[in-house]
């Protein structure tokens, strides 16, 4: 590493030119890190401090404690009444802030400590803390020291009295149990645009001098709307060190060691090496090693050492000890069924058939089903899951350490894929691949073969199509198939479409709907067939819709051609309800015949006839000539030409495809193969 001289002679010998830009970077530095106003303020309001600081009690302080609870256990824990008779033992005054109902005789247990008050348990602990101190306001000039402190506590395990003897000496404004680290604003509430180092709002005394102010009463009467985890956090915990230090208030830890979340992570180590005298309820839940891998970190649980040692090395009642692991280890996590979606609606079609619809056709069982952007994951989500079901999500470490630790826990991994984009020896054989530049191509190639890679780690594919199953099928797994199915929002708005579609009775309006921009080449293979029912028959309208390159030999027809921009599915049945004929056409592979009908039931749930080719998905689900017609290679002109001439046989086959698309196409109590295997 250069020292700064030699850095000069670098600039000063070497490089001079450097000089002319040093000015500009000074000056910038200088305005992110120099603000005299603020500084000015800051020393004004520090000395200001320094004067009142002098009035405070730190030898013998008169206490007023504000005790926060929330039970959700049948009855009072044990370790709350433990912990708050020591607070009370150093208090002259004790409210007790229930945002819980608890029974009479519990309530009578903690009348023997202070005044007890229910609230509606709304705003979490900060609304409780803001509730107790709005209602003692007044009485607040009677005392030294204010405690705000709240139940997730289990201790103390050492003498609480030393700890506050010891703090004292520090001559400070507030302090705490540990700080919080610093780090991005993950609350989105948080005024400062990120977090800073801040005291953990589960444990505060805050001095004389501090809460006499007209500030401090002012901040509480302002923090209105706590009532989320991230506001609560981001507009209090981690807003009122900085608020507080800003105006000129000190404040310190009985820990100094804030790093690796150590309350929770290193309780151990916080007993015995930092002083602190509690430990946070929740650490005696980091009890195995893979307690932290479900919370994606790798650390060693220092939890059954933890509990020799309290039973071994302090008074601690073991009994209270004992009932505490038991409450943890018995409390109830209601199964789910997660979802990973890989594709995070950037093809919004995909996202809403394989990852809402899937989950409301699971709800329209009974199953809990949470659903997760694959960016977003984290191991948390998955750790009470029953299954998982990944979709279409490319390889990554955190996903195979998932699916690792799933195995672990008897929870079984299915990958979910729609289309043939796992193996390159399909995806080559697309047109719009094949128009790739080499590093595109590398990029593209890379992405499929990391879906591959995925896969082959999963128990089980779940697919959309039969053609789809039967080449999963060869990889040597068990495959569910699992249709496109209509949500029951889609054909809400199909039938309000039809409800305000007028039809034009002189004209026959086809539409093509291009779903990606794979596309082209299926529009390509009928389009002679389209330029000469556009040339015979003036009163056609041919509507294209989304990513399509718009043909030369097209423009020749610009009063019978209507072109649309990419749609929001909740706009498009509107749109196709509007047509007579929907065109489905696919160029014979193996990649398209593995595609699924979505183009026949949009359509049909709006009864509109769709005339599809004779391959894959369509020639399976559509009964030729009564739910639609199927079309082979050459035959395009002949039955479009047929359907034109016949308008009453349109409507008869629209009526037919959306009888048979909300009778068997529907989310809810869909049963199949995928149903079964989740469900039984």
């Amino acid at each position: 590493m250069p020292t700064n001289l030699e850095r000069m002679k670098y600039v000063l010998t070497k490089n001079p030119g450097l000089l002319v830009k040093a000015p500009g970077k000074i000056l910038r530095k200088t305005q992110e890190y120099f603000h005299p106003l603020k500084s000015l303020q800051l020393q004004i309001n520090k000395n200001k401090r320094k004067k009142t600081r002098r009035l405070n009690n730190y030898e013998n302080p008169k206490r007023v404690l504000i005790y926060v609870i929330y039970e959700n256990q049948p009855q009072l824990q044990s370790y709350k009444l433990f912990f708050l008779k020591a607070l009370a033992d150093l208090s002259d005054k004790v409210l007790i802030v229930l945002n819980s109902t608890l029974a009479d005789t519990d309530v009578k247990k903690l009348e023997k400590f202070g005044q007890v008050i229910n609230r509606e348990n709304t705003g979490y602990d900060t609304a409780a803390f803001r509730h107790g101190i709005l209602l003692l306001k007044d009485e607040l000039a009677d005392f030294d020291e204010l405690l705000l402190v709240n139940d997730t506590n289990v201790g103390p395990m050492t003498d609480l009295s030393a700890v506050f003897q010891k703090m004292s000496t520090q001559k400070l404004d507030f302090w705490g149990i540990s700080y919080g680290e610093k780090q991005t604003d993950f609350t989105g509430f948080n005024p400062y645009g990120a977090i800073h180092e801040h005291l953990q709002s589960y444990f505060l005394v805050i001095e004389k001098n501090m809460f006499q102010t007209p500030e401090f009463l002012q901040y509480w009467e302002d923090l209105t709307d706590t009532d989320s985890r991230n506001k609560a956090i981001g507009k209090h915990e981690t807003v009122f060190t900085k608020y507080f230090s800003d105006l000129g208030f000190i404040h310190g830890a009985v820990a100094g060691n804030n790093e690796d979340s150590a309350m929770y992570i290193h309780p151990l180590t916080m007993l015995k090496k930092f002083d602190v005298p509690l430990v946070k309820y929740t650490a005696f839940s980091n009890d195995t090693d893979d307690k932290f891998a479900w919370q994606g970190l790798e650390r060693k649980t220092e939890v059954p050492d933890l509990i020799n040692y309290i039973k071994s090395e302090t008074e601690f009642p073991k009994e209270i000890l004992d009932e505490v692991i038991n409450t943890i280890k018995q409390a109830p996590h209601p199964e789910h069924i997660l979802i990973i979606d890989g594709v995070e609606n950037q093809i919004p079609q995909c996202t809403r058939y394989r990852v809402i619809n899937k989950a409301e056709q699971l709800r329209s069982f009974g199953h809990e089903v949470w659903t997760v952007n694959a960016s977003d994951f984290q191991m948390g989500y998955a750790e009470y899951a029953s299954q998982i079901i990944i979709y279409r999500t490319p390889y990554s470490e955190q996903f195979k350490q998932l699916i690792e630790l799933a195995h672990k826990y008897n929870k079984p991994i299915f990958y979910d894929i729609d289309d043939l984009v796992y193996d390159t020896g399909y995806t080559d054989q697309l047109d719009y691949v094949k128009t790739l530049g080499k590093q595109e191509k590398e990029a593209y190639d890379s992405g499929v073969r990391s879906y591959g890679k995925l896969m082959k780690l999963c128990d089980a594919f779940i697919t959309s199509t039969t053609d789809l199953k039967n080449e999963l099928i060869k990889l040597g797994k068990p495959v569910y198939l699992n249709r496109n199915l209509a949500s029951v929002e889609l054909i809400s708005i199909s039938e309000q479409a039809i409800a305000k579609t007028i039809k034009e009775k002189k004209k026959i309006k086809i539409g093509y709907f291009s779903g990606s921009i794979t596309h082209n080449e299926n529009f390509d293979l009928i389009m002679p067939d389209i330029l000469r029912i556009l040339k015979e028959f003036p009163q056609t309208e041919l509507h294209l819709v989304g990513h399509l390159t718009i043909p030369d030999e097209m423009k020749r027809y610009k009063e019978q051609l209507v072109i649309h921009d990419f749609l929001d599915w909740v706009l498009l049945p509107s749109l196709v309800a509007d047509m007579d004929i929907n065109l489905a056409p696919l160029t014979d592979t193996v990649f398209n015949r593995a595609k699924s009908e979505i183009k026949w039931l949009e359509a049909a749930l709006v009864g509109v006839a769709t005339v599809a080719s004779d391959i894959g998905s369509f020639s399976e689900i559509i009964t030729n000539e009564t739910t639609g017609v199927l079309v082979a290679d050459g035959m395009w002109y002949e039955q479009l030409k047929d359907l034109v001439d016949n308008k009453t046989k349109l409507e008869v086959l629209g009526t037919n495809a959306k009888r048979k698309a909300i009778s068997t196409y529907k989310t809810t109590e869909h049963k199949d193969e995928f149903i079964e295997a989740i469900h039984g």
